[in-house]
């Protein structure tokens, strides 16, 4: 496993954002720390050198859920 980066919060489109530590593949699979599955990699926007991530959740998990992540770390 490889930490990803940490999550800022969740877009007004339901896509949870975080700020990444490397460019992860699209379609690659995102865990928490405790290897649930969150999610998939949406897309890579911003600065190369601070990249940001949009994570496409899957649909068992609720907005409420999503909001619980804020500030987690998050894995590949």
């Amino acid at each position: 496993m490889r930490k990803l980066g940490t999550v800022l919060h969740v877009s007004s489109h339901g896509y949870i954002i975080l700020k990444a530590e490397f460019f992860p593949k699209i379609d690659s699979a995102v865990l928490t720390k405790r290897m649930k599955r969150i999610g998939a990699v949406h897309d890579v926007f911003g600065p190369v050198t601070s990249p940001y991530i949009s994570v496409k959740p899957f649909k068992n998990l609720t907005l409420a859920n999503l909001r619980e992540l804020r500030g987690e770390k998050v894995y590949i």
